[in-house]
């Protein structure tokens, strides 16, 4: 009787992939990502191919099932069966929205922490991003902010970082964008209910300062079963208005700040990323 209902509350270990067909964007993007009510077209990713891929986090306590993990380092890492190398990506891409979303933290903290640091730059940056048309005139999907970082580099340079731009008609926001939304983006990647509007970085949501702990998840105990990620979030929701029957372009991107050690993810809810609620049947 014991084994029957231990089988009913113990984990298992998180997987990832990025073999055929999840190293491909238009695979993850299109089969994965996306849910009702969205086309996409012009997928694209810039980083290492090893910061992207496909998660099945379905037997852990993570929050999502399956979708798409993004990394400024190796998303095999994660598992903690992984025995391969672990290196650096080559540090060939750049954003310089991340920085500007980075340093606009600082001056958002609490005191004491009110502009107790500056990010110097970032590093190891990973962008997926995609134009899009909905057939409704809203947009949301899921999303877990994670990082190794935490419980030791909150309130410094460290601040890794990462952000949801999007872009299009109606639109106009401080961030860059495709020269057919000259407007500029908005970042959708923020803290619930925050005002003025807070990016989401380990400095913005921990349980060390605090801020915002009630949005933070203490996963130190659980590295058995999600590796080298000492903190994440709670499940956020993006969300935005559109024009149904438009072209929007989103992208999303992720980077470290100050130095290219120690790695963060974004796990992306497979089948979320829609105009309503949706189940997905990937596998």
């Amino acid at each position: 009787l014991f084994l029957f209902l231990f089988s009913f509350v113990s984990f298992s270990q998180i997987n990832t992939n990025n073999n055929p067909p999840f190293n491909s964007p238009h695979y993850l993007i299109d089969s994965v990502l996306l849910g009702c009510g969205i086309s996409a077209s012009n997928q694209s990713f810039q980083g290492h191919p090893m910061q992207l891929g496909f998660f099945d986090a379905s037997s852990t306590s993570l929050g999502i099932d399956k979708g798409i993990v993004m990394s400024t380092g190796d998303i095999a890492i994660l598992d903690p069966g992984f025995t391969g190398l672990v290196f650096d990506p080559l540090n060939t891409v750049t954003d310089p929205d991340l920085l500007n979303v980075a340093n606009s933290v600082p001056p958002l903290l609490p005191s004491p922490y009110t502009n107790s640091f500056n990010v110097t730059g970032i590093y190891d940056v990973a962008i997926l991003e995609f134009d899009f048309i909905a057939t409704a005139d809203t947009l949301s999907f899921d999303y877990i902010f994670g990082s190794q970082e935490y419980f030791e580099f909150e309130n410094s340079q460290y601040n890794d970082v990462f952000g949801f731009f999007l872009s299009g008609p109606g639109i106009s926001g401080s961030y860059s964008s495709p020269s057919y939304h000259p407007n500029g983006s908005v970042n959708l990647a923020i803290v619930p209910n925050s005002s003025p509007e807070l990016p989401i970085t380990i400095s913005s949501v921990n349980s060390v300062t605090p801020i915002n702990a009630q949005y933070f998840i203490d996963n130190r105990s659980n590295l058995n079963l999600i590796s080298y990620v000492y903190g994440y979030t709670t499940e956020f929701t993006a969300a935005a208005s559109l024009i149904s029957g438009q072209t929007y372009h989103i992208r999303l991107a992720i980077a470290d700040g100050s130095d290219n050690n120690k790695n963060s993810f974004v796990w992306l809810d497979g089948g979320s990323f829609s105009t309503t609620d949706f189940s997905p049947s990937f596998s």
